[in-house]
């Protein structure tokens, strides 16, 4: 089950100091050079939820949440659905 907790802004490094080895729902991602690959930071909206549930979130549209995995060499980032929209700064 997720936990809910105040959104926070964190770089990529950030998200995977403070949450190691884990799944985020994450939203209003900025890429590095504006590539749309390379995340350079994003708001933090849930921490404790299983990809699976991420997934569901993503399909569904739900507030833009996209899931992303912490660990520094596993960059698990993807959209889906039509109703998510990535805002950058």
């Amino acid at each position: 089950m997720g936990k809910d907790i105040i959104t926070e802004r964190l770089t990529r490094e950030q998200m995977a100091k403070k949450y190691p080895n884990q799944w985020l729902g994450i939203k209003n991602v900025k890429y590095k050079n504006d590539d749309g690959i390379t995340l350079e930071s994003a708001d933090v909206v849930d921490i404790g939820k299983t990809k699976e549930e991420l997934l569901a979130m993503q399909i569904a549209g739900t507030d833009g949440i996209i899931g992303w995995y912490t660990t520094e060499n596993n960059l698990q980032l993807g959209l889906v659905g039509t109703n998510t929209k990535i805002t950058t700064e």
